[in-house]
């Protein structure tokens, strides 16, 4: 009996930090592709929609660190009132250069990104040309996502990175850029490090010439700036090849799980977990469609139309590993579930 008295207490724990974790928009996603291809996808992981009236984005390149002179109004990109995004949805944009004459600063973002977008910011990257430049990221650039306080200031609610260090390559230098790795000191390269030669640092840097994806565990942003030599990015983030934007537009979370709390009416089992070959799905509503996606967030079983109240997936092509099962109901709620694939 006293175990599950504490089972109990624990549970109710662990449901009041996740209430208090999912309550301000984060950074889900990040792009620093070829040429100017960089995008941002915004997570509201609340019940209630956002405006990011009350929220700007900064860029402190180069290593330059909070109050630091240097940064210019072109770092910093206020979004509009009534930007609004919905509950436990995101909002993605990315820099405006859509012009297919470009060439180097003024290059054309890919056409694929640029249907993923819902906006686009910052009409160029050359320095000087008094347009904003907080989209146009490298691999060595930190970003804060801030939020007007009650008070009149602006607070971090999500930083990218570290501010106020700038990770140096394998020639101890800044010329070309580096990025931060998943390795200790984090912003270093080992000097003479052979990039071309397969070793503990996987030939790349984390942030640079990759897309970076939120892992689903991440329910709060980073409010808090890291220690300097202490940014492993692989510890929030799973990362994915260059110019890779099938993921933008939505965000698998901890934060999108329902409750038999939150959400009695769409009470669903999932059996057996974990399996071997067929995963049986039996709700108590009607479901519409089923789709699995592994914890990275992309689709790795096509969604699949489904009507009533039990279904069948064969799952047995799945690489051994855990996934998500995403189930759409009939009247418009959404559920996410973990499950195991032996």
């Amino acid at each position: 009996m006293k175990k599950h008295v504490l089972a109990l207490l624990a549970f109710s724990l662990s449901l009041c930090a996740f209430a208090q974790n999912c309550s301000n928009i984060f950074i889900s996603e990040y792009v620093e592709g070829s040429g100017n291809n960089k995008a941002l996808e915004i997570y509201n992981p609340t019940n209630n929609p956002v405006d990011l009236g009350s929220y700007r984005l900064i860029r402190y390149d180069n290593g330059k660190t909070f109050g630091d002179e240097l940064i210019t109004p072109d770092m910093i990109l206020s979004f509009p009132a009534g930007t609004i995004v919905a509950p436990k949805d995101v909002y993605v944009f990315a820099v405006n250069l859509t012009d297919p004459s470009g060439t180097g600063q003024t290059q054309p973002i890919d056409t694929a990104l640029q249907s993923k977008t819902d906006t686009l910011y910052c009409d160029g990257c050359a320095p000087g040309n008094n347009s904003c430049r907080t989209m146009c990221f490298n691999g060595d650039d930190a970003l804060a996502l801030q939020q007007m306080s009650e008070g009149g200031t602006y607070i971090n609610v999500d930083i990218f990175a570290c501010v106020g260090e700038r990770p140096s390559n394998n020639t101890g230098g800044f010329s070309p850029t580096a990025g931060w790795t998943n390795l200790p000191p984090f912003s270093s390269m080992p000097t003479n490090y052979d990039s071309n030669t397969q070793g503990p640092y996987f030939l790349q840097y984390w942030t640079q010439n990759k897309t970076l994806i939120r892992k689903p565990n991440v329910t709060q942003g980073v409010s808090v700036n890291p220690n300097p030599q202490s940014f492993d990015p692989s510890v929030q983030w799973d990362s994915i090849p260059e110019d890779s934007f099938d993921s933008l537009g939505a965000h698998v979370c901890d934060c999108n799980f329902m409750t038999l709390e939150t959400a009695p009416e769409a009470f669903t089992k999932i059996s057996p977990n974990p399996t071997d070959n067929l995963l049986h799905v039996r709700a108590e509503t009607q479901m519409r469609s089923i789709v699995i996606r592994n914890l990275a967030g992309q689709t790795v079983v096509n969604p699949t139309s489904v009507s009533g109240l039990q279904a069948s997936l064969n799952v047995a092509e799945l690489p051994p590993a855990l996934y998500l099962i995403e189930i759409q109901y009939e009247n418009g709620l959404l559920r996410s579930q973990r499950f195991s694939k032996r």
